[in-house]
């Protein structure tokens, strides 16, 4: 468990290609297939190439398995009998940041070349405490780096979650009971001033997964057969893409199913966990949250040159996966730089 585990990795691979997916169909369809999917449901797309565009738009899960995997790993770190509060929160912050500033300033001096204007410095300043991530606040994000949203969620939590902890074990609460607690309190009552937060949820489902024994995880991963949980996906996802879910009964669905998910690759047994140890994911895993943060740049330079990278007498199929391909291979690239630069000291520094 303190090792690397490639299929926990891979499960970063697969988190960051479905959210490439959101953006790359989403952007797609809204100009080139004459609608907004964020506005039509899937029952007003009458092609079966707009219904399958749509689907894979509805793939926003992959900010979900983030931060179940999120949860799990600052639960391992925050419960271990050595924890230092001050230096962890050094660690977070060297973490995030740098490729997080390098990202924003990509982003910042990319925008006049797509005719994007400058952000005022109050949403720069705003952005950079990551509050385009409280809609309530009415922060506009960076263009390019709206993605950030969710690094307001992965903050709040690792600040939060080693003082509730503490707290717990003061009032002599049992730890997994907290987080329980301390995941509902964080979640909901902020909508009581009209501040939606419901996706604590998953940060702290994957915590409760990381504050079990490897036993308890490995007897999870055992009961439930690697099908199961790959149709216990399905259903969910399924159904919240055809519009059968409400948000919230959603999130507690697929925060069952990120537990199961996580359990399977935690343990590192079965052909699931096989599966998501394939190199290609565990290579995209590990340089996943830079390419999550660039990846937006890779989309709008090919949509903003869509016309002459396209060729029309091929049809909409073959561009659509031609220039799919060539926008992720843009965005891994950039995501790699960033990486170099801004992610592997840390990594370096750690292992040190």
């Amino acid at each position: 468990m303190i090792g690397r585990n490639r299929s926990l990795d891979g499960l970063r691979g697969v988190a960051v290609l479905l959210t490439f997916l959101v953006h790359y169909c989403g952007t797609y369809m809204a100009t080139f297939r004459g609608a907004n999917p964020n506005v039509v449901p899937l029952a007003g797309w009458s092609e079966p190439f707009d219904k399958a565009m749509y689907w894979l738009f509805h793939s926003h899960h992959g900010v979900y398995i983030f931060f179940v995997l999120s949860g799990f790993l600052i639960a391992k770190i925050a419960n271990r009998r050595d924890f230092a509060y001050p230096q962890f929160v050094r660690n977070r912050l060297v973490r995030i940041y740098p490729a997080f500033l390098l990202t924003m300033a990509v982003c910042v001096l990319t925008g006049p070349f797509l005719h994007i204007p400058f952000p005022s410095w109050g949403d720069l300043a705003f952005n950079l405490l990551f509050l385009n991530g409280v809609p309530a606040l009415g922060v506009t994000g960076v263009v390019f780096n709206n993605v950030t949203w969710s690094l307001f969620y992965e903050m709040a939590f690792y600040l939060s979650l080693p003082l509730l902890l503490a707290s717990g074990r003061a009032l002599r609460v049992p730890a997994l009971a907290t987080t329980v607690l301390a995941g509902v309190v964080m979640a909901y009552v902020p909508g009581l001033a009209g501040m939606y937060f419901e996706f604590f949820v998953f940060l702290f489902a994957g915590a409760a997964v990381g504050l079990l024994s490897q036993a308890s995880v490995r007897g999870i991963a055992a009961t439930f057969p690697d099908g199961i949980v790959v149709l216990l996906y399905c259903i969910p996802t399924g159904l919240m893409t055809a519009g059968y879910l409400t948000t919230s009964q959603f999130v507690w669905l697929f925060a069952g199913v990120g537990i199961l998910m996580l359990c399977k690759a935690s343990a590192g047994e079965g052909w699931l966990a096989r599966s998501l140890s394939w190199s290609p994911l565990v290579a995209l895993g590990r340089i996943s949250y830079s390419f999550y943060l660039l990846h937006s740049v890779a989309l709008a330079a090919v949509f903003a040159l869509w016309w002459r990278l396209a060729s029309p007498p091929l049809g909409d199929v073959f561009n659509v996966v031609y220039l799919g391909v060539l926008g992720f291979a843009g965005a891994a690239a950039l995501g790699w730089a960033s990486f170099v630069l801004a992610e592997r000291f840390y990594f370096r520094m750690r292992d040190h």
